[in-house]
């Protein structure tokens, strides 16, 4: 690991929690997509997948069947 990075680290430990948490919110929206990106992002999934159903090309599982899969 990169030594500035440790420093920061090992300085961030003695922090309080809460400046911990802002640092790493800070950190994270760096390097992800804002939550405006984000959501314009769910909403293209929703309606791609909505319009999926709709057209038969995305088969619907009953919930009872799915889920007496994965308890097997």
């Amino acid at each position: 690991m990169n030594a500035r990075i440790e420093g920061v680290i090992e300085m961030a430990k003695s922090w309080p929690t809460e400046d911990q948490a802002e640092l790493l919110d800070a950190l994270f929206g760096l390097v992800s997509p804002t939550s405006g990106e984000l959501e314009t992002q769910w909403i293209n999934e929703c309606e791609d997948r909505c319009a999926a159903i709709d057209s038969g090309d995305m088969p619907l599982i009953a919930a009872d069947l799915v889920m007496a899969k994965y308890r097997r």
